[in-house]
């Protein structure tokens, strides 16, 4: 796994095994701020693609059924009324309700190469995230004029928000495009599912944390690059405290 964290770590420096990464948040949330499966439900934002449930499974078998608001490369597709739609959801343990919000965008990496994956089963490599790297692809100049299709809402609304992004890129530069442009996705996520709980907190009396990143996907497995680490509305200030 070092063979595979070290170039990693080159554009993602603080990546680690995801599943090591999500254990040690659930440490945190029980011992420091009382999260139990009995006072939480948990709601992922991460990608549809299959290649990102082995935590996502984990996080669902130790806080319980999960709630999706995501969707293509990870945005919130959700939206106000997905996590407001949750957040009568969240189960009741002695006076105390907690939320639990993991999401964000994931990238490929083989043989180092970027926005490639060797899934399990198949002899070739596949894109991933295979919407972002589309989205990369086809370029300002292929998207900048495209009408909404009903039947693709999802991919259209990220190329929507990958436009300003794409209008100043270009294939130059130490980091590769594709890495770039995922960064420039978590940062909206960050930005838009800020706004969201903002919106939230007044109305949901509870403590929420909320944990995003990149994950990367390898043939050797998961690993998670964190973005956002915090808990909201803490129980012990009812302020906003970093997750570490």
């Amino acid at each position: 796994m070092h063979d595979v964290l070290e170039p990693i770590s080159q554009y993602l420096p603080k990546a680690s095994t995801a599943s090591e990464f999500f254990n040690q948040v659930n440490q945190l949330l029980t011992e420091r701020h009382g999260f139990t499966p009995g006072n939480t439900r948990f709601a992922e934002g991460a990608c549809s693609d299959e290649i990102n449930e082995p935590e996502l499974e984990r996080l669902e078998q130790h806080w319980g059924e999960r709630f999706k608001f995501g969707g293509l490369a990870g945005y919130c597709h959700g939206g106000r009324t997905g996590l407001g739609a949750v957040s009568h959801h969240v189960p009741e343990e002695d006076g105390q309700r907690n939320l639990l919000l993991v999401g964000g965008p994931h990238i490929g990496w083989h043989d180092g190469e970027w926005g490639e994956v060797l899934r399990v089963g198949q002899a070739e490599t596949t894109t991933s995230c295979g919407a972002l790297m589309a989205i990369v692809e086809a370029g300002y100049a292929g998207l900048q004029a495209k009408t909404m299709d009903p039947l693709d809402a999802q991919q259209f609304f990220v190329e929507r928000l990958m436009l300003p992004f794409l209008k100043k890129a270009d294939d130059g530069g130490e980091v590769p495009l594709i890495v770039r442009a995922t960064q420039f996705l978590m940062r909206r996520i960050d930005t838009d599912l800020r706004t969201i709980v903002d919106e939230l907190l007044p109305y949901f009396e509870g403590q929420i944390a909320c944990v995003t990143g990149v994950t990367i996907n390898t043939a050797s497995g998961n690993f998670f690059c964190p973005s956002t680490q915090a808990v909201r509305n803490d129980r012990a200030t009812g302020k906003t405290v970093t997750l570490t």
